[in-house]
Formats: structure tokens, C-alpha cells, sequence
């Protein structure tokens, strides 16, 4: 598989270099007629990766998040005439536990946590925090590593320990939910918007790649944004446009955000 060819479509550095490793592992498997799997990939990464996988005749794929409509999933790419069940995708399932009465935790804190043990993100999958536990899903590799030494999330003292994929609870999401008029849904103005920004500011944090859209990286200010757009601002949060309504008599546009909290 020609690796520049299959990518030269990807305009953003960061996926063409998550794409390569796809296209590797794709002539790993198309040379040694055996099952591998990517690392954990958002949404938009997993759709460029089946494309590359459908691009050969010769291979195949399943997509595995651990539970239904995972957010971040690994993709096991085998040989056209194999079989891969639940079973054999390396993912690995924990929970950590705490006493959690007297102090939030969030899914930063969780985050953060893990990744302070050196751990790289993409070998983390969904992290689904619910009142007083949560549940984590890894790559195996990591998984005894993680539950070894993480002892503590935020200033809680925390123990770990796996569960099997049955388990797995769904987190519900908790949203700040507000209502605004804006003058378009012009990228930039509604990041500005929704985040009390300048117009400027919210230029700059376009331009450095720090906005996606949909899990794509958007670096035109000027683009639209359709209603049910997830929007994600680095250093500043993420956020649905979950509603686009009327035009109000000054020529503004209602419509609605769910905040991620």
C-alpha cells in the first residue's frame, strides 16, 4: 500500500502522521497475513482509517470503542477471510474507586491523572465518570501499569481494579445549556459567542489549530457550522451547537449550546 498515495488527500499534519501508522500497519498485516490494531482514534480519524483499510481489497476491519456509540475506539485490521470477534481486540477494562463526597472529580482530573504516569493519550480510551467511581477503558498493554500506580486522582486517594466489558456502565453528560443570538454561524463568531471572546481571539485560536469541528481540524474562520456540530477549542472546552432557530427582527440567529462540563 503506497502510503503517500492513500494520504495525500489529508491536509492536516497531525492525521496524515496518525495515517501513516494506519498504512503500516495495513502492510504489516497484507505481508504477514496477521491481525493489528491502530491505537485509540476519535471519530474522524476512524472514518479516514476504514477509508484507507477499503482502499485493498485484500484487508478488513472492525471498529471497537469497548460499549456501544464509543466516542474514541480502535480499529483491528486483518486479513479480508479472517474472523475478529469482541474477544480478540486487545482493550482492557478498569475502575477506579474513591471517596468522592467531599471533593468532584471530573474527567480532566481523571485525564490528567493517567496522563502524569507517562501514559500517552492515544492509548486511552472513553473515560466514563459517574458519581463516585469511574470507569476506564485502556489499551491491554497499559492496563496492569495503570492500575500499579495510579493512587490518587486530584487530592482523592483512589484503588483500581478490572472489570470485564459487561460492566461497563454508560456516564450520563452533564451540559451547561444557554441561549444566544448571534449575527451568522460563521465559525469564528460563534466560538466568540460562546466562549466571551473577540472575534480576533477567536480567529487566532482557528488559525493554530486548536478548533475542530466534528473532531476535524478547521482552520478557515469563515466556515459554517451546522446545527448537532460538536465543537471542541483547545484550552477553552467543548461544546454542541445543539439547536439553530429563528431570525429574530434585527436579523440575528437564535440558537442553542450544550456546554460539556
Amino acid at each position: 500500500m503506497d502510503k503517500l498515495r492513500v494520504t495525500n488527500h489529508i491536509k492536516d499534519d497531525d492525521l496524515r502522521i496518525k495515517m501513516y501508522r494506519v498504512v503500516d500497519i495495513c502492510n504489516s498485516v497484507l505481508k504477514n497475513y496477521e491481525y493489528r490494531q491502530t491505537d485509540f482514534l476519535n471519530p474522524f480519524e476512524i472514518k479516514n482509517a476504514v477509508a484507507i483499510v477499503n482502499s485493498n481489497q485484500d484487508l478488513a476491519c472492525r471498529i471497537d470503542g469497548g460499549y456501544d456509540d464509543a466516542e474514541r475506539s480502535v480499529l483491528s485490521i486483518f486479513p479480508y477471510y479472517q474472523q475478529v470477534e469482541s474477544s480478540d481486540v486487545e482493550i482492557s477494562f478498569l475502575q477506579i474507586d474513591g471517596n468522592f463526597k467531599f471533593s468532584s472529580v471530573s474527567h480532566r482530573d481523571y485525564l490528567g491523572a493517567i496522563l502524569g504516569l507517562g501514559i500517552k493519550r492515544e492509548k486511552i480510551g472513553d473515560i466514563l465518570v459517574h458519581e463516585d467511581y469511574c470507569q476506564l477503558i485502556v489499551e491491554s498493554e497499559i492496563s496492569d501499569y495503570i492500575i500499579y500506580n495510579l493512587d490518587k486522582v486530584g487530592n482523592n486517594r483512589v484503588s483500581l481494579k478490572s472489570i470485564d466489558r459487561s460492566d461497563i456502565i454508560k456516564s450520563s453528560q452533564t451540559f451547561d445549556e444557554r441561549s444566544l443570538t448571534i449575527s451568522s454561524l460563521r465559525l469564528d463568531n460563534i466560538i466568540s459567542s460562546v466562549f466571551k471572546l473577540s472575534r480576533q481571539e477567536a480567529t487566532k485560536l482557528i488559525d493554530s489549530g486548536f478548533v475542530s469541528v466534528n473532531y476535524e481540524k478547521i482552520y478557515k474562520n469563515s466556515s459554517l457550522v451546522e446545527g448537532e456540530s460538536v465543537i471542541s477549542v483547545r484550552k477553552k472546552g467543548k461544546f454542541m451547537l445543539s439547536e439553530v432557530g429563528d431570525t429574530t427582527r434585527k436579523g440575528k440567529i437564535k440558537i442553542k449550546t450544550k456546554i460539556f462540563v
